[in-house]
């Protein structure tokens, strides 16, 4: 599985690009709610609808993705989904040195937006991204980054915030620095998204590899 990812430049890129991605969405779980009492003075009642927002406006985006799937290449929706995404963390950002809770739902919005819209057409383009022969391999290798990316969102999402709250006395730039972190990482990806062609990766992987012209030429 490695030699297969790391021999082909678009399925490496891909892989990277899948961790940056999910590790910046992922790594919001657990921080909307805290972050939402911490800056607004939200109360219990009012943080737990804040998942129930971003996940609405995620199910919305995944249905009129669904709806035009087929009319709009993926990459473009994909980067539709990343920058919206992306859009979403700087507006939250934003909220919190403007102290504005209006402001902070705006970001929920589109990052639930993003995220739906970028679920939709990076699954798809995950199975794009396999070959006839070895599809458990390739898909077994796009399911190795979503689970590396889980584990670094968890950890970016508490260690990284809790670390920046004690090093600066204030809780509140926990929250706000380890969100500028993701909106980065996104940036990162809608980048590295460019780089990702399906025809060039399926030209990649028919093409014998380096060891596999060795041992051939050895025969």
């Amino acid at each position: 599985m490695v030699f297969a990812i790391t021999g082909n430049p678009v399925g490496k890129t891909f892989f990277i690009y899948l961790f940056l991605l999910l590790a910046a969405i992922l790594g919001q779980d657990i921080l909307l709610e805290p972050f939402g009492a911490e800056a607004f003075g939200l109360t219990v009642t009012q943080t737990t609808r804040i998942t129930s927002i971003w996940g609405t406006f995620v199910l919305a985006a995944i249905i009129i993705a669904g709806l035009l799937e087929g009319r709009i290449a993926k990459r473009i929706m994909a980067q539709i989904g990343n920058l919206g995404a992306l859009a979403g963390f700087v507006v939250i950002v934003l909220s919190g040195f403007t102290r504005s809770s209006s402001i902070f739902y705006t970001g929920v919005t589109l990052l639930g937006l993003g995220t739906g819209f970028s679920t939709v057409a990076n699954l798809s383009l995950m199975f794009d991204l396999t070959t006839a022969g070895n599809v458990g391999l390739y898909i077994g290798a796009w399911g190795v980054s979503n689970a590396m990316s889980r584990l670094a969102g968890s950890v970016l999402g508490g260690a990284m915030r809790d670390a920046v709250a004690q090093l600066t006395g204030v809780a509140l730039n926990g929250y706000l620095i380890v969100f500028g972190i993701e909106a980065l990482m996104l940036a990162g990806a809608a980048l590295m998204l460019s780089r990702i062609n399906v025809s060039a990766f399926r030209k990649q992987t028919s093409e014998p590899s380096f060891v596999e012209k060795v041992a051939m030429a050895s025969e």
